[in-house]
């Protein structure tokens, strides 16, 4: 029989874990709604920061949210050999251009896949991409293993 254990994640394997994952789920708020999506992202721990690259349809829901949301959420998760993996990051976000990026931060966003769906039958030429910044201010850690009795 096998019970679940949960133990918290140091910093270290924090920071390890968010460089080998490229999605999770971004919560945004306005008034007293929610609203979260999965997105694609890159982490730096030297900001430390987490980047995405947002696509915003018009009328986007998602620019929407995210001009409202003053300190939001962003969930990242796993299933490893060592049993589920999930980091939650909080913090603020801003908007960036190209140039003011690190170069290797900017090849990095520019990398991620984002697979470009027709979920509202829109043209994907409708649609405008920006960086976001997320700065982190908490970020906590969970590995749930198992043990065997």
């Amino acid at each position: 029989m096998t019970d679940s254990t949960a133990t918290e994640m140091d910093a270290i394997e924090i920071a390890d874990f968010l460089e080998t994952q490229r999605t999770g789920v971004l919560s945004l708020a306005k008034d007293d709604d929610g609203y979260a999506i999965p997105v694609s992202f890159v982490y730096d721990d030297a900001g430390p920061h987490v980047y995405l690259r947002l696509g915003f349809a018009p009328g986007s829901q998602k620019r929407k949210y995210l001009d409202e949301t003053a300190h939001g959420s962003f969930v990242v998760y796993d299933e490893t050999d060592e049993g589920w993996k999930s980091v939650v990051v909080e913090g603020t976000f801003e908007e960036l251009s190209s140039s003011t990026l690190d170069s290797a931060i900017l090849e990095a966003v520019n990398s991620l896949e984002i697979p470009f769906l027709s979920v509202h039958k829109r043209p994907v030429d409708d649609t405008q991409f920006a960086i976001v910044r997320m700065t982190i201010t908490t970020v906590n850690g969970l590995l749930e293993g198992k043990s065997k009795r």
